[in-house]
């Protein structure tokens, strides 16, 4: 038997050389929980074909996409026949099921206390289904589920449902939300991805003075071309995001639109473990007919630009803060992200626990332009962010990290803060 396994170890080299073996059967393994369709759904790699290593890294990084494994890796396993097994091991992370409370800060609104179930890869279907809620800066209980793929070629369900009741950041009123969502969504190919649906809401935003209520529909759609390679630290790819929200007034002839589009690309300057990435967005959002105060946009956040905290009633009552305040953005933003510890599972003993862990760096500019009127948009000056920031891989979040910024505006540095980053900007 050992003579047989050396005579293929040492003649599928010579043959390789030659050409590619063929596949002549495609295996996956490592999961406990997760369903194998869900695995192999996600697999292009014909069998009976010679081996392609580079289709074998796409599924590679689409079973990765899923958002549900630690990690993935490939392999081609000779057999007697000269033929090979091209095998998939996945490794499901230990943080599935989160019930968990404590405190959670939010730029906009400050600190909360709350409570949450969370289910990732609910019933081993890639489903994630959540229950939470809060008390503290914001109040809330909400309810939802999503299905990526629950029918057809990745048509997808999102529900949800809840209340959330906050104080405006900068106006004088406490927002009180009822929401209920539903959206369905579908790939086309693998790059190309659209999804629509609708909100029920109720806003009221109220004081001890005036209530102003909003009662609406809300259809929404997005469009999606995406080629990146990983989802949470791309190393090259193009995303473009192309939406559009609107408000239906169930009490009255008032409607409004916004349309928000991104541009992102990605490109790998030092191609190894600790890589080296450049990274790159263009954002812009406007609206279409009158919107009313509630409903203006800033500029100065973890999301706009860095450097510049979240203003407060002081900010904007100043006549000379006008440029943070608008209907209509533009946001350019560059990063450059460097792996610092790439990212790992470890185990610990205990239970057989497996996580990731690792560490990124990010250097960072952005530049906004903010202004309530579109002709006036790119007319004044710009508002300007740098600084630097570290990320590290969570489960079920992407990454976490910190952000520490400078702002500049008129040839001075006007602000300076901290931000709280969940996920990447772009």
């Amino acid at each position: 038997m050992i003579h047989r396994l050396l005579l293929i170890y040492l003649s599928v080299p010579l043959v390789w050389a030659d050409q590619q073996p063929i596949v002549s059967a495609i295996e996956f393994k490592g999961h406990l929980i997760t369903k194998d369709f869900i695995i192999e759904r996600e697999i292009q790699h014909p069998i009976d074909v010679p081996l392609d290593s580079a289709v074998a890294r796409e599924d590679r990084d689409r079973i990765y996409n899923l958002g549900i494994f630690a990690d993935v890796t490939w392999r081609a396993i000779p057999l007697e026949d000269l033929t090979v097994i091209l095998e998939y091991k996945v490794i499901e992370t230990s943080l599935r099921i989160l019930p968990a409370g404590g405190p959670a800060y939010e730029e906009e609104y400050g600190w909360s206390f709350g409570g949450m179930l969370r289910i990732n890869n609910f019933r081993g279907r890639n489903e994630k289904f959540t229950l939470g809620g809060s008390t503290g800066a914001r109040r809330a209980y909400f309810l939802a589920f999503k299905n990526p793929w629950i029918m057809g070629d990745h048509v997808s369900l999102d529900v949800m449902t809840g209340k959330s009741i906050t104080a405006h950041p900068f106006l004088p009123y406490e927002r009180n939300v009822t929401t209920a969502e539903i959206n369905l969504g579908r790939y086309f190919g693998y790059n190309h991805k659209a999804r629509v649906g609708f909100e029920w809401k109720k806003k009221t935003f109220s004081n001890d003075e005036d209530t102003l209520e909003y009662y609406y529909i809300a259809p929404q759609g997005i469009y999606i071309y995406d080629t990146r390679d990983i989802y949470r630290d791309p190393s090259k790819g193009i995303l473009i995001v192309q939406g559009f929200y609107s408000h239906v007034e169930l009490d009255s002839e008032k409607r409004n639109l916004w349309w928000s589009q991104s541009y992102s690309f990605y490109h790998s300057l030092v191609k190894s473990e600790r890589k080296l990435t450049a990274a790159f967005n263009v954002s812009f959002m406007t609206t279409f007919r009158d919107v009313d105060e509630v409903w203006v946009s800033w500029l100065g956040s973890s999301e706009t630009v860095r450097g510049w905290s979240i203003p407060d009633r002081s900010i904007y009552t100043n006549v000379d803060n006008a440029y943070r305040f608008g209907n209509h953005f533009a946001i350019i933003s560059t990063e450059l992200r460097q792996t610092i510890i790439p990212t790992s599972v470890f185990t610990t003993d205990l239970f057989n626990w497996k996580q990731e862990y690792g560490l990124s760096a990010v250097a960072f500019v952005d530049v906004g332009f903010i202004s309530r009127d579109r002709k006036e948009l790119f007319r004044g000056s710009p508002m300007a962010g740098m600084g630097f920031g570290f990320r590290i891989p969570v489960p079920m979040v992407g990454k976490i990290g910190l952000d520490y910024g400078w702002g500049y505006r008129d040839d001075q540095f006007a602000d300076q803060t901290l931000h709280l980053a969940i996920g990447q900007k772009f």
